[in-house]
């Protein structure tokens, strides 16, 4: 018997999109794994480098490989069609730009066997051109039923939002689909999908290569739009949670998430759209005012108190604060300099801090 054909079929979803510079180095890693009995589905979302025409050339040369061509959607659209293509009975996702090691399906499909769960979980390498970094790494196994998987991924810790690290079996998927015209596609679906699974299974072991590119979606100049979308992201999540009452602390997150929002906002040129996310974002954190500053920690728990207070104050200083620094530190490398920005502004947090106390 086909030792090959015995073992189950792997679907491998690989949204392309101009990365011709990337792609072979991924297909190759993915033609070479150690477990052979795979369906590469590949979709190339409309590109106009080349990259469509080089992944042609490994359907030619491997019948493992599936290349569809379409106009481009966007990568949910592109994963969503990979899935209703797929045929296996496990599913996978690889990004086009990103490249795995040569045994990490072999790896992810006998953790998920021995622990007779439904997600398996491997961990990654951080790879910046020239530099290489180990998120996690880690022989224990943990099982985990979906109730503290779910807490694992809210705290974005040893278990992350991300496709591209785990193996699914594919009745996971089943009336479930990305949703459309968001940057933040995996954080939308993961709990829900992590709420279905008798068990998840994770060894931090890095075997995918996650590509941090200048020119990526993710590696883009700050757009305070898609962090807002993140935002949107992380309270529908909370939201569910809450619902199925899994667990009662996810409003911390939100908060947290929406604080740093508004700071961040801070370093763009404000305008009707930027305000009109401020709104929104205190709008939903208004709804979690009976969290304490124990549970978001003092310095989230000050910012909240100081936004509430005079928001307009808080902004102005935020962008005279952000703009001097970046100003001053384009013009200096001394530390001296550095350590006579850092007194004050922690003698202005411990007086904040006070004042804050003060009134709770």
């Amino acid at each position: 018997m086909d030792e090959t054909r015995a073992l189950p079929l792997i679907s491998i979803i690989v949204p392309v999109y101009n990365v011709k510079d990337y792609v072979e180095k991924c297909l190759d890693s993915i033609c070479g794994q150690t477990y052979k009995n795979l369906e590469i589905v590949v979709v190339d979302d409309g590109s106009t480098d080349g990259s469509g025409e080089i992944c042609d050339t490994y359907a030619q040369k491997d019948p493992r490989v599936k290349v569809i061509h379409r106009e481009n959607r966007g990568v949910s659209a592109v994963r969503n069609e990979g899935l209703d293509i797929a045929l296996g009975e496990y599913i996978g996702f690889v990004d086009g730009d990103d490249w795995i090691d040569s045994d990490m399906y072999e790896f992810l499909y006998e953790l998920l066997i021995v622990n007779e769960a439904d997600i398996s979980v491997c961990s990654h390498y951080i790879e910046k051109p020239g530099k290489r970094k180990i998120k996690y790494a880690s022989d224990k196994v943990l099982n985990l039923i979906p109730r503290d998987a779910i807490r694992l991924l809210v705290k974005d810790d040893i278990v992350r939002n991300y496709l591209w690290d785990k193996l699914f079996k594919r009745e996971l998927f089943d009336g479930l689909r990305f949703p459309q015209n968001t940057c933040f596609e995996d954080m939308a679906v993961m709990y829900r999908i992590f709420y279905r699974a008798r068990k998840v299974v994770l060894k931090s072991q890095p075997k995918y290569h996650y590509m941090i590119r200048t020119d990526s979606l993710i590696g883009s100049k700050y757009d305070p739009n898609k962090e807002y979308q993140m935002f949107l992201a992380v309270n529908e999540q909370n939201r569910f949670i809450l619902e199925k009452g899994i667990w009662d602390k996810t409003p911390i997150f939100v908060i947290r998430c929406g604080i740093h929002l508004i700071d961040h906002i801070m370093l763009v040129h404000p305008s009707p759209a930027t305000e009109e996310i401020i709104r929104n974002v205190l709008d939903t954190i208004h709804q979690y005012d009976e969290t304490t500053w124990k549970q978001i920690g003092m310095a989230c728990a000050i910012k909240r108190w100081a936004i509430y207070k005079n928001l307009l104050a808080y902004q102005i200083y935020g962008r005279f604060a952000a703009h001097s620094l970046k100003k001053l530190f384009e013009n200096t490398n001394s530390k001296l300099l550095y350590i006579l920005c850092f007194i004050p502004s922690q003698v202005l947090y411990y007086k904040w801090k006070n004042k804050y106390q003060e009134n709770i």
